[in-house]
């Protein structure tokens, strides 16, 4: 339980920082390119199309214990908890363009979006030398793995993964039951961070300092010698058990700004 919380959150630090890179770059970006960008008010994961994977300027998103919009999550058999999107442009090298993935071309404040196979249009190659980077968008949720263990199902930390341009489920880690995350934010704007909120009570989330993620990792296979009927405090549910599973709580906070 401890090496899955520990590789959660590495997981979840190196997306956040990279997403914190990119949404202070954001506030100087100017977009064109044969792909535009999707409605920053459009909070939907569809499975279809590439309209999730063009959302660049919502470098960070969450949902409050439901997949609401997201239908790419509550198709994929989303159990329960908090649903934490980020996005980012990779700085990993590539060798190859895929016809359907999304791409980014940039200079300076200038950018470039487009899809793999227009890659050659002139509307994506008017910057001199410019880079070019695989846009990244990860929503981590916990969902059903399909398997279990002495009858019981066991829950795993998935995300949704742009493949080809569009969401697809990949899990990560066995045994993640509850996610929960809250956010600190400057809510009068003043450069000062107020308070802690759920997603649904943010605003503006261009005005996040913080994100603290609530994490409760479980066991994979109950004890019958052991008892748990303890109730979990975790962001903004009190998650009460009663049954034969050995859990650890953990929490962490990543700095955003």
């Amino acid at each position: 339980m401890q090496e899955t919380a520990r590789f959660t959150f590495a997981l979840l630090e190196q997306d956040i920082k990279q997403s914190r890179y990119w949404a202070n770059a954001l506030a100087f970006a100017h977009f064109s390119g044969s792909a535009g960008l999707t409605d920053i008010n459009n909070s939907n994961c569809l499975e279809g199309g590439s309209s999730w994977g063009r959302q660049i300027q919502q470098a960070i998103f969450a949902l409050n214990n439901s997949a609401d919009t997201y239908a790419c999550v509550n198709n994929d058999n989303y159990l329960q908890g908090d649903i934490l999107t980020v996005r980012y442009a990779s700085t990993a090298a590539f060798s190859s363009f895929d016809n359907e993935q999304i791409y980014i071309r940039s200079l300076g404040s200038q950018h470039r979006l487009f899809i793999g196979t227009d890659r050659g249009l002139a509307i994506n190659n008017d910057l001199p030398s410019p880079l070019s980077q695989i846009m990244i968008a990860h929503s981590f949720f916990v969902g059903d793995s399909g398997r279990t263990c002495k009858g019981e199902m066991i829950p795993a930390l998935f995300w949704q993964n742009l493949v080809n341009g569009r969401p697809q489920k990949e899990e990560l880690l066995a045994g993640v039951e509850q996610l929960q995350t809250q956010f600190l934010v400057d809510e009068n704007v003043d450069g000062k961070p107020d308070k802690y909120l759920n997603s649904d009570q943010v605003l503006n989330w261009q005005n996040i300092h913080s994100v603290k993620v609530d994490l409760l990792v479980r066991s994979d296979c109950p004890d019958a010698k052991h008892l748990n009927n303890k109730t979990y405090q975790l962001g903004d549910v009190s998650y009460q058990v009663n049954d034969h599973f050995y859990r650890q709580q953990y929490q962490y906070t990543f700095n955003y700004h």
